[in-house]
């Protein structure tokens, strides 16, 4: 072995006419005598373990590189040349030849698992190669180990899309057929390899993009249709598919004018924002209404098509009455109340939310009527559903018609393009609250008693019918009945309305609630108001429970939240309360008198049942209050 490398130098051969590449042998052959290679092993060694493992992690390498291998390989075949296939280490992965080369390199261990590596053989083209980083021809005794100067080699590493060492690509063949045309040769398959290897990954990537936009378009819950700038459907989610009830086969490649009956897809290269259409499919049996949003789409500047999204107006509704409060918060847990009428209120509404039939919430104002409604939602089979409410009194005559039933594109000056859904369609599949429907006019009665009579509604404008499934509860504070003798409520309407009525009971009837309910509002508005109440005085308690209550729990709620705005202690006392609350408590005679008064008051009543013959209903009708009232104070004076 000649150890004074300078005399083989012009025999190192790089494709860098600036690299130093005697400096470069010498530097490997530093390195091999740091390693402590012994340049006198007639053999490298094999390691047929770490060579499973690595075809393993290297198959696309193989496969990628093992075509062009057999390529050049046909370039020289019968000239006694090999080619091998390197992994980033050194390790032999694949080995192409004649086969009396073959037969010489498997002396030497020049095989397939065997490590060239500098560490393992000292200088050669495979392990220098993988060391410098570049592509490198080594000949004759410019290898370190004597076994190996027979040979010239000819190494070029091939490199990932990051830059990353992935392996290296050699020929070799005896020292007397060297030249320099062969690592270029090797350096151009190598780079042949490494283009492969980078449009590979962009197909991976590509293939990689496309699976992530089928799964987040699949995911969405608009259906999306891609059409070209012929309007030639390109691409369909799995939403769409869905929702029509066709295969993606049944609609690729088809003009979109053809699958759908629907004129303005001729307006699919313009903008379209949230415009609700009948979506029909041609000779088929889908219909169904859906929001239309449409947009170009440019490649460049360039047109290439359009993409529509649909999505079906039922589910739009569902998160419309999500988002704007069109649901039922309110349980029967939540409604306070103990005494004996209020509880068979309570026990008449549970057993009308078993029921689809409607139901007509009778009460005074401020009786909880709204509560009683939403609770009945969420105690039905509809409590997964809308709870739309609307306030029949609260909205002027001529725009109630439009809130209930909705209106079409171009039904009056100012209708919004596409039309609007009323009520009756968010509502669909869930609860309408038609609170005070007392003060709803005759000519919406006979609309509104045609749409609980036929369960389908027309738009104002408009003369498709769309077909509704809502569970109707109303609610007033007027008696219907008289209003029905005084001509301002329809007849038929009222029995359509009144197949469960029920009755809320007023305060001043529930005289024992008023305490819990007390009790209720203060640890409510605690939470939101800054003051500390510990007590209520007992003046505080007698004049509420003294008081009338026109305006009911209601009011009770507001006059208590006033009271803890106004406390400037910690215990709540009747100076916090309206005067016309406490003035009359604060104004109540003395005891004597008192006694006085309820001696008359018992007296008046016993007259009262005398003159009935002690019939109970009687005698409440004849002094205006209910028979749960008529009970109390019977048993107040001991008379029952």
């Amino acid at each position: 072995m000649v150890n004074n490398v300078e005399s083989q130098g012009r025999y190192a051969i790089h494709l860098d006419p600036n690299a130093d590449f005697l400096s470069m042998i010498q530097r490997s052959w530093d390195r091999s005598r740091s390693y402590n290679v012994n340049p006198d092993v007639k053999k490298g060694k094999v390691y047929e373990t770490r060579k499973q493992q690595s075809v393993q992690e290297n198959a696309e390498l193989i496969s990628t590189c093992l075509p062009l291998m057999k390529d050049i390989y046909q370039l020289v075949m019968g000239t006694g040349f090999i080619v091998v296939l390197c992994d980033a280490e050194g390790l032999l992965l694949k080995t192409i030849g004649d086969e009396d080369t073959l037969r010489k390199a498997e002396e030497m261990s020049f095989v397939e698992g065997a490590d060239w590596s500098e560490e393992a053989v000292g200088t050669n083209a495979i392990g220098t190669c993988i060391k410098e980083g570049v592509p490198i021809q080594v000949f004759h005794q410019q290898h370190f180990m004597k076994s190996c100067q027979e040979w010239t080699c000819s190494a070029s590493p091939i490199f990932g899309v990051d830059g990353t060492l992935l392996g290296v690509l050699n020929m070799s063949g005896t020292y007397e057929k060297v030249h320099r045309h062969t690592l270029g040769m090797v350096v151009s398959t190598a780079k042949a390899v490494e283009s492969l290897l980078n449009l590979q990954e962009k197909i991976k990537r590509n293939e990689l993009m496309q699976s992530y936009l089928e799964a987040m378009t699949n995911s969405l819950t608009s259906g999306i249709i891609l059409v070209n700038q012929l309007g030639e459907i390109i691409q369909v989610n799995k939403t769409m598919l869905d929702m029509i009830h066709l295969k993606g086969e049944n609609l690729i490649d088809r003009k979109i004018d053809f699958v759908f009956d629907n004129k303005l897809f001729i307006e699919r290269l313009n903008v379209i924002k949230d415009r609700e259409i009948h979506l029909k499919i041609k000779d088929g049996q889908y219909s169904k209404q859906v929001l239309l949003n449409s947009r170009p789409v440019f490649q460049g500047e360039t047109l290439i098509g359009s993409l529509l999204m649909f999505q079906e107006i039922q589910k739009v509704r569902r998160l419309v009455n999500q988002f704007t409060g069109n649901q039922a918060s309110v349980t029967f847990k939540e409604i306070i109340g103990e005494s004996k009428v209020f509880l068979q209120s309570i026990k008449e509404a549970k057993a009308a939310s078993n029921s689809p039939s409607n139901v007509l919430l009778l009460g005074e104002s401020g009786t909880g009527k709204d509560l009683f409604a939403q609770a009945i939602h969420n105690e039905s089979e509809r409590r997964t559903m809308p709870f739309v409410a609307i306030n029949c009194g609260a909205i002027p005559r001529e725009l109630l018609g439009s809130e209930l039933f909705g209106y079409a594109e171009g039904a009056f000056t100012g209708a919004r393009r596409g039309g609007n859904s009323g009520k009756f369609e968010l509502a669909d599949g869930g609860t309408l609250f038609l609170d005070e429907i007392g003060e709803m006019s005759l000519d919406m009665q006979v609309l509104l008693l045609r749409v609980l009579q036929n369960r389908e509604i027309s738009r104002i404008g408009d003369h498709k019918v769309i077909p509704v499934n809502v569970r109707i509860i109303a609610a007033t504070n007027k008696n219907l009945k008289e209003e029905v003798l005084k001509g301002n409520f329809r007849e038929d309407l009222y029995f359509r309305l009144n197949v469960l009525p029920i009755q809320i009971p007023s305060l001043r009837e529930r005289e024992e609630d008023i305490s819990l309910l007390t009790s209720h509002f203060l640890k409510l508005y605690q939470q939101r108001i800054p003051r500390k109440i510990d007590t209520i005085s007992d003046s505080f308690m007698k004049a509420i429970q003294n008081y009338r209550w026109p305006g009911n729990v209601r009011e009770l709620q507001n006059v208590i939240e006033r009271a803890i705005n106004r406390s400037t202690s910690s215990e709540l006392t009747i100076e916090s309360l309206p005067k016309e609350i406490k003035e009359p408590f604060e104004n109540t005679p003395s005891m004597e008198k008192i006694k006085t008064k309820d001696s008359i008051q018992k007296q008046a009543l016993l007259e009262v049942l005398l003159s009935v013959d002690f019939n109970y209903s009687k005698a409440a009708k004849k002094l205006n209050i209910s028979r749960s009232t008529l009970y109390r104070r019977l048993e107040r004076y001991h008379l029952k």
